[in-house]
């Protein structure tokens, strides 16, 4: 069974970190204290092993400490072997790296409050395998709608990138880039995509009601030819461009393998890339 992530906040410091390879990384697991500053990554008063750099597993968990937003600052670089886990209603503000080596996976309070991860700048979170965006696994027995109250953020430059997505949340793109190397996973309108099961107590009953993926400034890239679950997502309401289902374009060509989806050009934009055109034909006129 997949791991829960806890809900990491991290807060970076001026001094450029170095990380060692995946492969050194001992079996440790750091757990969020917030015994220093409560906001600092770098404060290693906030975690009961010291601060967590190159780890096993990470755990940020506000029943160890009262909920803070923590920031990863733009210099911090850090891998986890195994999992990140960052769990109910804890904030995490990524500026600098996170890589893991298994899975990301963000969990939300049942009813509130919100786990949100915001990706600012060049900031980026790497998943070897999965990332969930909600984890899937918190709903077994429970009332679909009820789960994963989960928010993830995309900004600037940011990237979001694993060989799967699992969509139990919600992902706004609002810059940057989300990746799915082989797999973005939308279930159907009632269940989830990882190991569902007709039984709720034994496959993760996650819905529509708790999935929105709002592409507004960045683009989601899905490996193949994604068309038909853009269509699937659209008919399903869940699929939106700037706040408006269905505003997308779907793109099964500039990239090819690959399917990028970005919201449809605001008019204003449409307008200027027209303007742009008509300068470019006068002048060719004008040379020639």
């Amino acid at each position: 069974m997949k791991k829960m992530f806890q809900h990491l906040n991290c807060l970076a410091s001026a001094a450029l970190l170095t990380i060692g390879l995946i492969n050194s990384v001992s079996a440790q697991t750091v757990r969020w204290t917030a015994g220093g500053d409560q906001t600092s990554w770098t404060d290693a008063n906030n975690w009961d092993s010291g601060v967590p750099l190159s780890v096993a597993d990470i755990w940020i968990d506000p029943q160890l400490s009262s909920l803070q937003t923590v920031t990863l600052g733009t210099l911090v670089a850090v891998i986890a072997s195994d999992n990140v886990y960052t769990e109910w209603g804890q904030t995490l503000n990524v500026y600098g790296s996170i890589a893991s080596g298994l899975f990301f996976s963000p969990v939300g309070t049942v009813g509130g409050p919100t786990t949100t991860i915001n990706l600012y700048g060049n900031g980026s979170i790497s998943a070897a395998d999965t990332f969930f965006i909600g984890d899937p696994f918190w709903v077994n027995g429970a009332t679909p709608t009820t789960i994963p109250n989960v928010t993830v953020n995309l900004y600037d430059d940011s990237s979001l990138t694993a060989n799967y997505i699992g969509m139990a949340g919600h992902l706004n793109i609002y810059g940057g880039t989300a990746t799915a190397n082989l797999g973005f996973l939308t279930g159907t309108a009632t269940w989830g995509a990882w190991g569902s099961s007709a039984d709720p107590t034994s496959g993760p009953a996650t819905t529509d009601a708790s999935r929105l993926i709002d592409i507004a400034g960045g683009k989601l890239v899905i490996d193949g030819d994604a068309s038909v679950q853009a269509a699937d997502l659209i008919t399903r309401g869940i699929l939106e461009g700037d706040g408006v289902v269905g505003n997308v374009l779907v793109d099964t060509i500039s990239d090819p393998g690959h399917t990028v989806i970005t919201a449809v050009p605001e008019p204003a934009g449409l307008a200027l890339f027209g303007l742009g055109g008509f300068a470019l034909f006068l002048r060719r006129r004008l040379v020639s």
